[in-house]
């Protein structure tokens, strides 16, 4: 007689998720067993944060969808804690510790023991501790602070805090986007090690080359659907890129611009950045857009920061046929270079500053009189730079705070316009906008490239790579691995390019 299958530790029975108008998540089932490792993939929006968010009990299923079971037993979670409490532990990708207490502390936060006396019991808190980093099998210094740790070290402290309560269900968000090479070897053995102890784990991740290493199975989610589940075995690169990206990435685009004859505005030589990039170099031509495409955590925004000088780095910039020496952002703004940040809320836009004002920042001592106002000219430039980007607004002067994402980063775009820019610098310039929204921005590139404005396009949405650029460069392992060009770009080529394993 056959042994009788292992029991599910989770179930997920058609659950779905609804925002606004907006089906995030739509009956998506999961079945996970003691000791499996189950990758989930998807692009951005796919549904992968929905569903983690729903069985961790940071959000509740629409009604009617409320089928979770921890070892056969339905559940309903109302908070994280609850969860917790039910074996379900997240680690997600932004961490949550404090840098000032130890290693201990963190590990225990929120659950520190105390004394019968009321206070709190510091030896219980080293034992409790130390007890959940014996289940990691990774040393760690229990009483040096944390924020004194490498960023490694941080995510072992992470994923021990998630093991005090001895959870069933461990996920885990991106673990390894800030990893180095080796210190990715040693977190995927301890997942591994932690399968063997009988913890069920759901991996998050982009990077294709770490699945069959760690994962048992994989589910594919798009769209807020399951695409597919199978086994690790059957997980070729190229069949999971083509799952991910589905049928957009055969859809009909623009055509493409063959820009490489033109004379190169913007060179890149040998950029390093320590653990990050490891000799990039590439040319950027008058009127051309010029994409850069990597999986999370493969250095684009930090490609970007480099150049522009907000980060330090080697290698050399020439814009032109000038050397840029000494990088800083107000250096590059002088050679007509100019950077959209990829947080646009904290770094893009002054909140209470109207529109015009944010529209005028940087062309103030540029375009305009250094050391005294002209409101003729300035009404002028804001009225043009609205007009040409379709920037809603009721005034010049309402709160850019008050507009919506889309307005709010088209204005972003606009300031470098008014301070007549020739050469963009465009970190995720569509994140957190609507459709209607990102069509224009498109549009807006585009027709900047037509007349002789270039662009470095960074985004991890690989659809609007493969629409808007005229050639994608292939960020992978710290360096420029591919080039594509024009109606080659397809999604699920930069996808299969971006998970390629070796050189």
């Amino acid at each position: 007689m056959s042994p009788s299958p292992v029991a599910p530790v989770l179930e997920c029975r058609s659950l779905s998720k609804t925002y606004g108008s907006v089906r995030a998540l739509d009956n998506v089932s999961l079945t996970l067993r003691a000791g499996e490792v189950r990758a989930l993939l998807g692009k951005n929006g796919a549904g992968k944060s929905t569903l983690v968010n729903l069985v961790s009990g940071a959000q509740r299923p629409d009604e009617g969808h409320d089928s979770i079971l921890v070892d056969g037993a339905p559940v309903t979670w109302s908070n994280p804690g609850e969860a917790r409490a039910g074996g379900i532990a997240v680690v997600h990708q932004e961490f949550s510790l404090i840098p000032g207490l130890s290693v201990a502390e963190n590990i225990t936060l929120g659950r520190w023991p105390r004394s019968r006396s009321g206070f709190i019991d510091s030896a219980a808190i080293l034992e409790r501790a130390r007890t959940a980093v014996d289940k990691l099998g990774e040393p760690l210094p229990l009483g040096v602070e944390v924020g004194k740790l490498p960023i490694a070290q941080q995510q072992l402290v992470e994923i021990a805090k998630a093991l005090v309560d001895q959870p069933k269900v461990l996920i885990l968000d991106e673990p390894t986007s800030a990893l180095n090479a080796h210190e990715v070897d040693l977190l995927l053995a301890l997942v591994r090690r932690l399968a063997g102890q009988g913890v069920a784990i759901i991996y998050v991740s982009h990077r294709m080359k770490e699945i069959p290493l760690v994962a048992d199975s994989l589910t594919v989610l798009r769209d807020g659907c399951e695409v597919e589940t199978f086994g690790v075995a059957d997980a070729s690169a190229e069949r999971v890129a083509a799952l991910i990206a589905g049928e957009s990435a055969t859809a009909a685009r623009i055509e493409h611009r063959e820009c490489r004859g033109e004379p190169v505005v913007l060179s890149v030589r040998d950029v390093r950045v320590p653990g990050v990039l490891d000799g990039v170099s590439f040319d950027l031509h008058r009127g051309e857009v010029l994409g850069i495409a990597g999986l999370l955590g493969s250095g684009r925004t930090e490609l970007l920061e480099v150049i522009y000088g907000v980060r330090k780095g080697t290698g050399s910039v020439e814009v032109g046929d000038r050397k840029a020496e000494r990088r800083l952002p107000r250096r590059m703004l002088a050679r007509k270079v100019g950077l959209t940040a990829e947080d646009r809320k904290d770094t893009g836009i002054v909140p209470m500053l109207g529109v015009g004002e944010n529209v005028l920042l940087s062309a103030r001592g540029r375009v305009l009189p250094r050391f005294w106002l002209r409101a003729d000219d300035e009404a002028r430039i804001v009225r043009e730079t609205l007009a040409k980007l379709s920037i809603v607004a009721s005034s010049a002067a309402q709160p850019i705070g008050e507009l919506s994402g889309g307005n709010q980063q088209k204005t972003v775009i606009g300031r470098l316009l008014a301070a007549e820019m020739s050469v963009l610098l465009l970190d995720e310039p569509t994140r957190g906008v609507d459709v209607h929204a990102k069509s224009q921005i498109y549009r807006i590139i585009r027709e900047l490239g037509q007349s002789g404005v270039s662009s470095i396009f960074v985004s991890s949405e690989l659809e609007e790579l493969a629409e808007v650029c005229d050639r994608v460069l292939v960020l992978r392992d710290g360096r420029i691995r591919d080039e594509v060009v024009g109606a080659d770009s397809t999604a699920e080529r930069l996808l299969a390019l971006a998970m390629k394993e070796g050189t």
